[in-house]
């Protein structure tokens, strides 16, 4: 006989054998559960998430193309036309695209932009000058039939407004 004796007095059937009780499976089945529970929550965002960091990545570029103008010491803008939103660098007389120009997310529609309260072209440059000072502006968007904003005040500031 191969390994220990069984003690005496005990049943050869009431020994353990090599397979886990259902207290142990149900426990595991439970962390797994918890584990996917909050792993569903990440893994597959709401339309509201989803259409906030996509009007975030659209107020980002715009804060980037202010801070160019900041800092470059140079009038930046931004145009919002054939599903693109462009950067654009005045060079002496002439503007000329950045090359860090962005294709806008299938289901984010610009559906108006305004400057100073009058509604313009968004194929028309918004324009940022070096120093810093500016005029309101209001960039409305659809994004999955949900409204958003990206609106700019004159001291330059950048906000992002849900659902107006």
């Amino acid at each position: 006989m191969i390994g220990p004796r069984p003690s005496p007095g005990r049943p050869r059937s009431a020994r353990r054998g090599g397979g886990f009780t259902l207290i142990e499976v149900l426990v595991v089945v439970a962390i797994a559960g918890v584990i996917v529970a909050v792993a569903a929550v990440n893994l597959f965002p709401s339309d509201v998430q989803i259409a906030r960091r996509e009007a975030a990545e659209v107020a980002l570029a715009v804060e980037h193309a202010r801070d160019a103008a900041w800092f470059g010491g140079r009038p930046t803008a931004v145009t919002l036309a054939d599903g693109r939103l462009r950067e654009w660098r005045l060079a002496g007389d002439a503007w000329t695209a950045a090359a860090n120009a962005r294709a806008l997310p299938g289901d984010l529609r610009v559906t108006a932009v305004h400057v100073d309260g009058q509604a313009v072209d968004p194929r028309e440059r918004l324009l940022f000058l070096p120093d810093g000072l500016g005029v309101p502006f209001r960039i409305a968007l659809d994004i999955r039939g949900l409204p958003w904003a990206v609106e700019g005040d004159a001291a330059g500031a950048v906000t992002l407004q849900e659902g107006r």
